[in-house]
């Protein structure tokens, strides 16, 4: 999770400009970025390394098409008895799982909610044994096959700033 500094970094409409822009494309030179919001090259990129600085960017990163690997599924972990100490170690647990793209914890029947990519449904089928079976805090898991993706995104719109 970002911790964010004691003063937080105020966003003024540039500053949401460019967001919009290098959530879509990080690549973009500070030259062409500063063209399309009316600042200089310099100002955006004194710009972009205060949101970084302040965690308003978490991290620049290159987005991989999931379905060119493997298959992705939709997790729900529910807990047999819930305390905070089988919370933490089931996070820890998931942090160190590099199948487990994203985990959520939830309110409703379920706990939590993961996204999980694997090579194969049989290796998920080891896998989640290993996993979620043998983990005596759990309950109860169910899982989703994600047969294709109709919508992913990962920017936040402007007026959400």
């Amino acid at each position: 999770m970002p911790t964010k500094n004691a003063k937080p970094l105020e966003l003024d409409e540039f500053d949401r400009a460019i967001l919009q822009i290098v959530q879509r494309d990080n690549l973009m030179s500070h030259a062409a970025i500063g063209e399309r919001v009316g600042l200089s090259a310099s100002a955006v990129r004194r710009r972009l390394a205060a949101m970084r600085e302040d965690k308003v960017i978490a991290r620049d990163v290159a987005i991989v098409d999931a379905n060119t690997f493997g298959v992705t599924l939709i997790v729900t972990v529910t807990f047999a008895v819930e305390t905070p100490e089988r919370y933490a170690a089931f996070e820890a647990q998931v942090q160190e799982l590099s199948q487990v793209r994203q985990c959520y914890h939830v309110a409703g029947s379920a706990d939590y909610i993961l996204i999980v990519h694997v090579p194969s449904l049989q290796f998920y089928e080891t896998w989640s044994m290993e996993q979620f079976m043998r983990n005596d805090a759990i309950r109860r898991y169910d899982s989703v096959v994600a047969w294709s993706c109709k919508k992913f995104e990962t920017a936040i719109d402007s007026a959400d700033l």
